[in-house]
């Protein structure tokens, strides 16, 4: 299982004006940017073959699937003490090649 830090994201607003994660990326442990759509992390995620987390004041926060009302598959970090998603809080990706 390859483990990432999720350093930045790209949020979509949904025509309800919720917001979702389309992107995540980061830097790997070689230095090298990645990014890739949700779609794919959320994938990985439930495959197995990935695990994302997140730095929140020096502790890690996996990065975990919930599902919508909806039943569509999201993207979530929910840290001890914190009522909403802690991936909305990180910078923006800009101008990234998506893989």
């Amino acid at each position: 299982m390859t483990r990432l830090r999720i350093h930045f994201v790209k949020k979509e607003v949904a025509g309800s004006g919720s917001m979702t994660i389309s992107q995540i990326g980061g830097i790997n442990n070689t230095g090298e940017r990645w990014v890739i759509t949700a779609e794919k992390a959320i994938e990985g995620i439930t495959h197995g073959n990935w695990e994302f987390f997140i730095l929140e004041n020096h502790h890690e926060i996996s990065v975990t699937v919930i599902h919508s009302t909806k039943g569509i598959p999201n993207l979530t970090a929910i840290g001890e003490g914190y009522l909403h998603n802690l991936l909305e809080d990180l910078p923006e990706i800009k101008n990234e090649i998506v893989y």
